[in-house]
């Protein structure tokens, strides 16, 4: 459309016209022609070039109702240059949108204004803030190669670069880690409001190849008990939850914990339910965190411990391997972990074969260093949740699908945005959140 539409009466004459068009193209190639196995995709086409130009028609006239006017940044008065004609990269296939706009410049500084483009805000390349969304999205979910073509390109059916989406985790990554460090606007529970509990806190790490060698990512996965619903008697999901990693030492890990433990819902008043798998790390972590909580050691990886054991001891799939790890695994489960240190005590003084001596000593060492936390029997009666399968869930969904590939390699910089984007992508309900925080 040439001419710039100003009125209603003009966007509605316009915008029939288009769809008489469209709707006598349709009828031909569906009806006439018989082209319906094709008509969902070419509508889709189609339609978008519709679309497209009623966008641009409608941003046409909302540049010429706001004109340039008003004060620039230097304190200098904005008045109207010209017009001039710009291509937006939008969401609908296709993609570009053509808007004439009233550009001004400053008076003093001479810096150009478009007004209505920073009220939409558009980039410095012409995507809109949906766009930008969109192909930010692509690239948290994909490698940037497989989000430009499938996810954009087939799916979306609009172009971006990899380049522009290595742009946008950059600067929304730097945003992202920003925003995990920061605790919530409203803070946690209102002083004097009833305190539900338990709160549950799972600390694991995942390997990730950072600048030329494997380096860990710590993870905590923060979420309430009644955020965890049963679908099954195998299968629990949660509802809600906050997740947060980042790379380097525990304490990195532990700056942005507790911000991350409060958008949960957590203060000091809360009883907080640390479940881990033993490494020394996060029992550390947990002291300086959480003064008020109960410590658990994943129910998974004792078994895990336990089994590896009755391996070394009767070999795989025996019976007397079996037997074995059963009856330790039974006293486990019956709060019974002081007499399963005493059998393996006496059960290591008797073997003779170094390997079995060590097996034996290193489980008895695991368990006494852990006695306290593999209650198991009274964790249940107080209704506590023993498995760490939050956790390890989310060191999955935050670092290996998108992290941990086959040739995947990362600078520090790209691993920490993408982390930060992942923890806040990966936290139920936060994402929205942060896009809009952003303006």
């Amino acid at each position: 459309m040439d001419e710039r539409v100003t009125t209603r009466a003009e966007f509605a004459e316009a915008v029939r016209g288009w769809a008489e068009e469209l709707g006598k193209v349709v009828w031909e190639q569906v009806v006439e022609q018989g082209h319906t196995a094709e008509a969902d995709g070419w509508l889709r086409e189609r339609g978008a070039v519709m679309l497209r130009g009623m966008l641009g028609a409608a941003w046409t006239a909302r540049s010429e109702r706001l004109g340039v006017s008003g004060k620039c940044e230097c304190g200098g008065a904005l008045g109207f240059r010209q017009h001039q004609r710009w291509m937006v990269h939008t969401v609908l296939p296709g993609r570009e949108v053509g808007v004439e706009v009233q550009y001004g410049q400053c008076e003093r500084c001479h810096r150009g204004q478009v007004p209505v483009l920073a009220e939409m805000r558009v980039d410095e390349k012409g995507f809109t803030e949906g766009l930008q969304e969109l192909a930010l999205v692509a690239g948290v979910m994909e490698p940037y190669a497989v989000a430009r073509d499938e996810l954009l390109g087939r799916f979306a059916g609009v172009s971006v670069s990899v380049e522009k989406i290595e742009r946008l985790v950059e600067r929304e990554g730097q945003r992202a880690e920003q925003m995990l460090r920061e605790p919530p606007a409203q803070g946690p529970a209102a002083q004097g409001a009833a305190v539900p509990g338990p709160c549950y806190v799972g600390i694991d790490g995942g390997m990730i190849f950072v600048e030329g060698r494997w380096q860990e990512a710590k993870l905590g996965c923060i979420y309430q008990a009644r955020d965890r619903v049963e679908l099954s008697a195998t299968r629990t999901e949660l509802m809600a939850r906050q997740v947060v990693a980042v790379r380097g030492e525990p304490a990195a890990l532990g700056a942005l914990l507790w911000p991350r433990a409060q958008a949960a819902g957590i203060d000091e008043r809360r009883e907080v339910v640390v479940v881990g798998d033993g490494a020394p790390w996060i029992w550390n972590l947990a002291a300086e965190q959480f003064p008020k909580r109960v410590e658990i050691l994943d129910w998974y990886h004792a078994k895990e411990h336990v089994s590896a054991t009755a391996r070394i001891l009767y070999a795989e799939g025996t019976e007397r391997s079996a037997q074995w790890r059963k009856e330790q695994l039974d006293r486990l489960w019956d709060d019974r972990v002081d007499e399963v240190i005493a059998g393996l005590r006496f059960l290591g003084a008797h073997q003779r074969r170094a390997a079995k001596r060590k097996a034996v000593e290193d489980l008895r060492r695991y368990l006494t260093t852990n006695r306290e936390r593999m209650r198991y029997r009274t964790f249940r009666e107080a209704g506590y949740q023993i498995g760490s399968g939050a956790a390890e869930s989310a060191i999955g969904h935050v670092i290996q699908q998108r992290m941990k590939r086959a040739g995947m390699r990362w600078g520090a910089p790209g691993a920490d945005h993408m982390l930060a984007l992942r923890s806040v992508y990966r936290s139920l309900g936060v994402w929205d959140t942060f896009w809009r925080a952003r303006a």
